[in-house]
């Protein structure tokens, strides 16, 4: 049971609708171990070895003990005795915080300050920023920051309604040279900034001895607050509730420790007000539900009848086994006929230029390139010469290149795939080949000049679109293999057709419903699904006649000799 009210020195997390600046933090401090010794040892040798105990417990009682309580706010600012004595003078102040530090720091020197040793630092003063450099883990003096902590140090996280974010709404961002290719270190630490705002707040201890001035190293942290942009507060460590206080040691020759709570001391709300908070909270989410469906709609978004929705949600992940480095590719759609797109929607791309690297002795570049398309199938001619029923599916397309510091670009293959006509997921490897020359010059001229041999249609690859022949020969045409590009692919697709439940009388007709048929495709379909129930009405019909002619044929090749067919019946 004891375990139950040891304190909890880890961090807690807490979410509050409320404004942060009702937040209250009441904290107590004293100090637990008594400098007895050194008084006792000065009053002996004063007076003698003759002191009596009563005098001594009676000079300990009246002995004022050493605590401090003060009730602190967000961000509210107490001072130290340190920063009472060193802002206290203009010449210490530079910039215009410290400036400021001055001015407030005057009246306290005439009237005190409100706390013994508690003070705090705030979200702007240094201490906090250089405190968050680097978070160790342990309490160990001997650990040391690795690698990775110096690097994330550099993260810093943004001021919530600072001026950065004010300044940032009007910043204009330019559209060229972006990325920088050799950031120095101190642009590292100035750029790199985590996306979510957050604050911090430090509760201090000044616990050095009374009879010097105090320095940065016997301040000590009693309790960080951090809150973000989402509302969310992380106070380290917990508030007691009821718990043991927590214990703080110093590290100097006295070896003097403290005890501190922490406590919630923010106003309660009463009843009254939490139903009309509760209220508001309510009529708020309720006009902000209506302001959506307002915006998106009551119904969901279908597809108007004899339509399908086709789309695709991809990624092309990586190109490997390619000839030179520094690859991008350009990638594109073929609709069949029957497949058409919004004027507004790409079907084609590039990809940004990718250098490759060894993995399992090959040359991967890692792309990672998204790529969406929007396309709709419906078929509203019938066309009798035709045979093939069913639609043809779109094809995607890749075309990889290579670019080098001359500005020499190369084709290093092509490569294609038929989309699934199937919804779901989807990876793919599409293996690439490049055309070849019929003589040495033309690889002479890849590697010197740049250049090679291309394809004037791209869609040859597989049958073109256009091609309107039976057979496609390709016969002479000579081509290498290469590499192979990875794509990610996800399919959905949607059509009121869906919504109809399964019908046998559909079986045939399903896909080509599903897909967009019209009224007179379903005539067709109608009439053969007719005739396929009068072919088997025949087809038994025809059976039966047959074991009738057989049974007359047997009956009437009966010579003298009665058979068992005819033993069974009367002879005519």
């Amino acid at each position: 049971m004891a375990d139950l009210y040891e304190p909890d020195i880890g961090a807690a997390y807490y979410r509050s609708k409320d404004a942060i600046k009702n937040l209250k933090i009441r904290v107590k401090l004293e100090r637990v171990t008594s400098a007895s010794i050194v008084p006792q040892a000065i009053l002996e040798k004063q007076v003698g070895d003759g002191i009596e105990m009563k005098d001594f417990m009676k000079q300990d009682l009246t002995t004022p003990k050493d605590k401090d309580e003060y009730i602190f706010t967000w961000q509210q600012k107490v001072f130290s005795q340190r920063e009472v004595e060193t802002y206290s003078h203009e010449q210490n102040c530079v910039d215009v915080l410290e400036k400021n530090y001055h001015q407030e720091v005057l009246p306290l020197r005439e009237k005190g300050r409100p706390t013994i040793r508690l003070f705090t630092y705030v979200g702007h003063d240094k201490y906090t920023n250089r405190n968050d450099a680097i978070q160790f883990v342990t309490t160990s003096a001997n650990e040391r920051p690795n690698f990775l902590a110096e690097k994330a140090a550099n993260v810093r996280r943004r001021r919530t309604m600072g001026t950065r974010a004010r300044k940032s709404e009007n910043a204009i961002v330019p559209k060229i040279n972006i990325i920088e290719q050799q950031p120095t270190e101190e642009a590292m630490k100035h750029n790199h900034i985590i996306s979510t705002p957050e604050q911090t707040m430090y509760i201090m201890a000044d616990l050095s001895p009374k009879d010097r001035d105090g320095t940065e190293e016997d301040e000590y942290v009693l309790c960080t607050i951090k809150v973000d942009g989402n509302g969310v507060i992380n106070i380290k460590p917990d508030f007691n509730k009821g718990k043991k206080a927590y214990k703080i040691e110093t590290v100097s020759m006295g070896r003097e420790v403290f005890e501190y709570t922490i406590e919630h001391a923010s106003k309660e709300m009463n009843r009254l007000e939490y139903d009309r908070e509760r209220k508001m909270y309510r009529e708020l989410y309720s006009r902000h539900s209506e302001f959506l469906s307002a915006c998106v709609g009551y119904e969901f978004e279908m597809p108007p009848p004899d339509v399908l929705r086709f789309l695709v949600y991809g990624e092309i992940v990586s190109a490997k086994d390619f000839e030179y480095e520094d690859l991008y590719i350009h990638y594109f759609v073929d609709l069949p006929r029957n497949w058409t797109a919004d004027g507004s929607q790409q079907l084609a791309g590039v990809t940004h230029t990718c250098s490759t690297k060894v993995e399992d002795r090959d040359n991967v570049a890692y792309f990672s390139f998204p790529f969406s398309f929007e396309m709709f199938y419906k078929n509203d001619t019938i066309n009798e010469e035709r045979k093939d029923l069913l639609p043809q599916w779109p094809q995607f397309f890749v075309e990889v290149l290579s670019l080098d510091s001359w500005q020499r670009y190369r084709t290093e293959g092509y490569g294609y795939i038929t989309l699934p006509s199937i919804p779901g997921v989807y990876t793919e490897t599409l293996n690439c080949w490049r055309p070849v020359g019929s003589s040495v010059t033309a690889e002479l001229r890849r590697y010197f000049i740049g250049g090679s041999p291309e394809l004037a249609e791209p869609t040859f690859v597989a049958v073109p679109s256009t091609f309107e022949g039976s057979h496609l020969s390709k016969f002479g045409f000579r081509t290498e293999t290469t590499g192979s590009v990875q794509i990610k692919l996800n399919i959905l697709q949607q059509s009121q057709a869906f919504l109809e439940s399964a019908d046998t009388k559909k079986k045939m007709g399903s896909l080509l419903d599903r897909l967009g048929t019209t009224a007179a495709q379903m005539n067709i379909l109608n009439v053969l699904d007719a005739f396929q129930k009068a072919r088997q009405r025949m087809i038994s019909a025809r059976e039966s006649l047959v074991k009738d002619f057989k049974e007359l044929t047997l009956t009437g090749a009966a010579g003298e000799e009665p058979t068992l067919a005819t033993m069974d019946s009367p002879r005519s």
